[in-house]
């Protein structure tokens, strides 16, 4: 777990942030549901760990699970991807620009920390991957005469998710687990907007060939 309470900013990085927006920040602790992300980031560079604090509770549970799916539900693998990447805003926190919303700068990060890991990691993650699958085959029989079809239906979908190429698993993730737009998951993924649309649509078509017709009704 991330200590916040060890969390502590510079001198020198203090200078290099906007005194004047600082105060306009201050005038609204009140109401931080008022404050965006990016005035939370410039408090928090400004030494005010409380604003660490909401900007983590704020993404902690879509980043986990968009996390959590691009590991093949592997918790381990997703824990320490998941610490990795706020460590990584706590270290970088002054290298933000404002030239996108903070929410697109963590998960430019989270998918950077994903690749490096799949890069260091290939062997381990194959072997994990290959008994999940085992699992997720063995957990699409039939189950309990209480379970509904419905329950059946996700339970399936799920696990045709994690069979899905990368490119379009990770489209599919981000935008069912994000509500980001099209623009904004293009920018996380360093791809156009034509391009991610193509690996949604694709990934969308192969889930429907893939899920039985009685899903639909």
């Amino acid at each position: 777990m991330i200590r916040y309470q060890s969390l502590k900013t510079s001198g020198s990085d203090n200078k290099n942030m906007n005194v004047n927006r600082q105060q306009n920040i201050d005038s609204k602790t009140d109401n931080t549901d008022n404050i965006s992300d990016e005035d939370l980031l410039t408090s928090y560079c400004n030494g005010d760990v409380s604003a660490f604090d909401t900007l983590y509770s704020q993404h902690k549970d879509a980043l986990y699970r968009f996390i959590l799916r691009q590991c093949n539900n592997v918790t381990n693998l997703t824990d320490e991807v998941f610490q990795e990447v706020w460590i990584s805003v706590i270290n970088n926190k002054q290298q933000f620009r404002n030239e996108s919303k903070f929410s697109t700068w963590l998960y430019q990060i989270a998918r950077n920390k994903l690749i490096d890991n799949s890069r260091k990691s290939i062997v381990r993650n194959e072997s994990k991957h290959d008994s999940f699958e085992t699992e997720s085959v063995q957990s699409n029989n039939p189950g309990p005469d209480t379970k509904t079809q419905l329950e059946k239906c996700i339970e399936l979908l799920q696990s045709l998710v994690l069979q899905l190429p990368d490119e379009q698993k990770e489209a599919f993730v981000l935008k069912h687990d994000t509500n980001k737009s099209i623009e904004e998951l293009a920018t996380i993924t360093k791809t156009s907007h034509e391009t991610f649309k193509s690996r949604l649509r694709y990934a969308m078509k192969k889930l429907r060939e893939w899920l039985p017709g009685d899903c639909y009704e």
